[in-house]
This record gives structure tokens, sequence and C-alpha cells, in this order.
């Protein structure tokens, strides 16, 4: 598939909530999944964090999800995928109780790592290994605290070469209007085996100070028509999360970028970015993939894991979405599109 072909997608539009946040935690977030052909038993499997650590949840029909409990601890942002005969769980590790406790008014500097777990059933998982740590400069802020997350793993190798990256979300930005911070660059590190080890980019590879401000992003569900000209541009606060594809002749990235709209409070939309080398990124086009709209997804459209499944010919892009800014009043859920084009192969 060539980046011409998945400009050409037609997607669906999200419609329901699929995955609702399981008791006492006001968010599921974060979504990554296996197709049944990938898993021993058969059936979809998904992964994502609640405010208690990273949930698997199964699905005959990648729909109706049943929640099959906590499967790490204190962890969050999870990025699965199946390597021969492994299962592979890169995430976000935090100190214990740490995210909840973000909820309070007297808030810990933040500190987290990105770990990772194997399984060969989905049930049972290795220990926590860690990955990445934030070690350099601008992977810390000396207010909000040291932070590295939002794992993706693309096979860059060549025949014969193994060439592993593992891009990730590093630093805080903070948003006054919800309470709490998103990321705010992208970064990317490279290893020569999917447990790493891995060496970071010496600078990130998204910077949030780069963007162009877009004229045309539907906000405040205003029909941009309806929106003045003078009022049109948006202004970027955080990179937060991208999810890297590899395509015949060229990259894409899946970016939920944290902006202000044109009355001043914050937002996250999923942007398409294209790269020649998986490390220059520029936008493909100004308007978002997906956007907040009335209902469920109404204030910030947040991370996505995007993928082609050859048994029927369809893009699966999963994502969570929140309903309010502050911490106290939103909720967030995960929903999906379905993406199909004529332009395939």
């Amino acid at each position: 598939m060539t980046i011409s072909d998945f400009l050409h997608i037609t997607w669906s539009a999200p419609g329901d909530p699929l995955i609702e946040p399981p008791r006492f935690s006001p968010v599921i977030a974060d979504p990554s999944f296996l197709f049944p052909e990938e898993t021993p038993s058969g059936e979809w499997e998904l992964f994502a964090h609640s405010a208690w650590g990273i949930h698997r949840y199964s699905s005959g029909d990648g729909l109706s999800w049943r929640d099959r409990g906590l499967v790490v601890r204190n962890a969050m942002r999870p990025f699965i995928r199946r390597i021969g005969a492994e299962f592979f769980l890169y995430y976000e590790k935090y100190a214990p109780l740490a995210l909840p406790l973000t909820a309070l008014p007297f808030k810990k500097r933040w500190k987290s790592t990105i770990a990772m777990s194997t399984s060969t059933d989905l049930a049972r998982w290795s220990a926590p290994r860690t990955l990445v740590r934030p070690e350099l400069d601008w992977m810390r802020d000396p207010v909000l605290g040291d932070s590295v997350s939002n794992p993706c793993l693309v096979d860059a190798g060549a025949e014969g070469v193994e060439d592993w990256r593992l891009y990730f979300s590093a630093s805080l930005v903070w948003l006054d209007d919800c309470g709490f911070c998103e990321p705010r660059y992208i970064a990317m590190a490279r290893g020569n085996a999917p447990a790493g080890p891995f060496s970071a980019e010496p600078r990130p590879i998204v910077d949030p100070a780069d963007d162009v401000p877009a004229d045309d992003v539907p906000v405040d569900d205003i029909p941009v028509d309806d929106i003045p000209a003078t009022e049109k541009t948006h202004a970027a606060l955080g990179a937060g999360s991208m999810k890297v594809l590899r395509l015949d002749d060229d990259w894409i990235g899946l970016q939920n970028r944290i902006y202000l709209d044109h009355g001043g409070k914050s937002r996250s939309a999923i942007f398409e970015l294209r790269s020649g080398d998986g490390i220059a990124w520029q936008p493909v086009r100004s308007e978002p993939l997906l956007h907040p709209a009335p209902g469920w997804t109404s204030s910030h459209v947040y991370a996505c894991d995007c993928r082609y499944r050859e048994a029927d010919g369809t893009w699966y892009l999963y994502f969570n979405a929140r309903d309010g800014w502050s911490i106290a009043e939103g909720k967030e859920r995960i929903g999906r599109i379905l993406g199909t084009a004529d332009r395939f192969f």
C-alpha cells in the first residue's frame, strides 16, 4: 500500500462508544488490539488502561467487549503486537497509585519509564523490563516531571537487517482547563531486537513549536465555513502521541495533536503526517482525520491504534475520546472507525 492509497481511504463515522470505563475509574483509554487470527483463542483482543492499570478485553466480533481484568498494575498507554510466537506488550510504567493521585489538588512531579512484558498466551506475562528512561534534558520538565510514554514499535528492517524503531512521547505540558498533563514531544529510539536495547535519538522528531497553525479545524461543533476567518487558527500545545505505519513508499504517522481552539479551549484531534525516512515528518493535510464532535467525543479525540486486516480488506482504527475538560467532569471511552478504499493494491 502506498501513501496515495492510504489517503484515499473512506472512513466510517465513530458511532457510539464500544467500551465504557470500569468501576471507580473515569477513563478507559489508549487502546491497542490484535486480530482474531493472531490470538490463541481466535477472538479479538484489546488492551487499554483505566486509572488502575492495563486491562485486557476480549471480543467475538470486535464490537462487544468483555473485561478480562488487569494485566499490569500502575501502567498505562499500552501497545500490543505479536512477533513470532510471542506477544509483546509495551507501556508507560509509573510509581504505585501515581495516576489516580493526579486527581488530588496537590500534585507530585510525574516520573515514568517505558517498559515491556511478554507472553505466549495473553494470560501470563513476564515481569516488566525497562526499555526507555527519561534521561535526556528535553524529556524532563523541572515543574511537571520526567516522562516517556505512548510506545509504538515498528519493524523498519530490510532483508537480513534488524532495525526496530520505538516511537514514543516525551516530557509534559500542562492543560489548565483539564487539570492534568499531556505529552509535549514525539521521540524515537532504535534497537536491533523488539526487546531492545534501544538508543534514543538526541532530539525530538516532532516538536509542537514547529507546527503551522491550521485554518480549517472544526472546533466547538461549529462548521468551518461558519467560523470567522480571524478565528480559524489554533495554537499547538503538545505533540500528544503518534502511531506509525510503514507503507510501501513512505511512512504515515497518526498523531493526536494537542492544541488550543479559537475559543482558547484545549483540544485533541488525530492528524495524518508523512515521512520519507520515519524521522522527519510533515503534515499531509491541515484537516484532521478524526476530530471532536457532539456527544462522547465532544472535547478531545486521543490516541489510536490503526491496522489493516487482510481477511476482510478493511482498516480498523480504535481510539479513545473525552466528553469534558476538567478532571472531575470528563469521561473517556473507546470507539472505532473502519476504513475502506478501492485503491489498496
